[in-house]
């Protein structure tokens, strides 16, 4: 195996590491995938983020609201 000059072990940086270990796990996952593929995954994944997002303001912003209400009763 070829050794890399930032090449590094888990006993000298257990996060990075740990991140090495992660990005391992997403190739694994996307080696397969073709760039047109992982785009849309990604897109589909931030427009249902984005929706989450906007029904946690909406929320946050009615609770707002009804406290306001509350405290002129």
């Amino acid at each position: 195996m070829e050794t890399y000059k930032n090449a590094f072990h888990p006993h000298e940086d257990a996060m990075l590491w740990e991140l090495h270990e992660i990005r391992h796990e997403l190739h694994q996952i996307l080696r397969h995938k073709t760039v047109e593929a992982i785009t849309a995954d990604a897109l589909k994944k931030y427009q249902q983020w984005q929706e989450e997002v906007g029904k946690i303001v909406t929320t946050r912003k009615q609770s707002a609201s009804y406290q306001s209400l509350k405290t002129f009763t």
